[in-house]
């Protein structure tokens, strides 16, 4: 179904949207694939948008990319000496327009069932088609969780953070979350709750419980809603 290619980066993070260019740039065949149907990473679908402002300080694409959101509106939400929190929505357009303008080919909404980085890469993929398997001279993980090396680590533990925005102030102090970030901001405030030790397999279900639990007990106790739903968490 697809060619061979030069090279293949799993993850549209925007580690993985930099390097898909300058590979693109410098002659090669490219894919960038990703899980979900949008670019960004954990800045898009984890809504983790905030970064220290020092990642940005790199000419070239970042300092590119950071320019190019600043120039929307609400485009970033927070900055100070420290750190710089965009809006999600500002970094998914500013990503699509990067890899429009340099014609990377993209593969979304495709889910790795095995993966070779080795001397014979290929990756064996679930997408709309079905099963089928990809191959390039190399094969590189770039998404910001590093979802290809932790396929076979299930039980490896993690500590996920959840983002979101909401719609009114949650108190310094909400018993049952441990908030370990707060930002007020043009759109509502933004936190993140840390849950720890995870399996890498039970990602997705302590995601779900804990972002259902989160939503309720935040409008039961405060009337606060969530403005902004991230669909995967941040994995630290």
């Amino acid at each position: 179904m697809y060619p061979e290619f030069d090279n293949i980066i799993w993850g549209p993070s925007l580690e993985g949207i930099q390097k898909a260019i300058e590979l693109k740039q410098s002659g090669k065949e490219v894919l960038l694939a990703g899980k979900f149907g949008f670019p960004g990473g954990k800045a898009t679908e984890a809504l983790a948008s905030l970064f220290p402002l020092v990642y940005f300080n790199e000419p070239g694409f970042k300092a590119d990319f950071l320019k190019n959101v600043e120039s929307l509106q609400y485009g970033v939400l927070f900055r100070n000496q420290q750190w710089v929190l965009m809006h999600p929505e500002a970094v998914k357009r500013v990503c699509w327009q990067m890899l429009n303008d340099n014609n990377v080919q993209l593969l979304f909404h495709v889910l790795p069932l095995e993966a070779d980085l080795g001397s014979n890469p290929r990756m064996e993929v679930f997408g709309r088609e079905g099963k089928f398997s990809l191959s390039a001279s190399e094969i590189s993980d770039l998404s910001d969780d590093r979802y290809l090396d932790n396929l076979l680590n299930k039980e490896e533990k993690k500590s996920i953070i959840i983002n979101s925005f909401f719609s009114d102030p949650l108190p310094a102090d909400f018993p049952g979350f441990q908030i370990i970030r707060r930002f007020e901001t043009p759109i509502g405030q933004y936190i993140s709750v840390s849950v720890k030790n995870v399996a890498s397999g039970d990602v997705e279900r302590a995601f779900n419980r804990e972002l259902d639990r989160l939503s309720k007990e935040s409008w039961k106790k405060h009337q606060a809603r969530i403005l902004m739903v991230p669909v995967y968490p941040e994995i630290k």
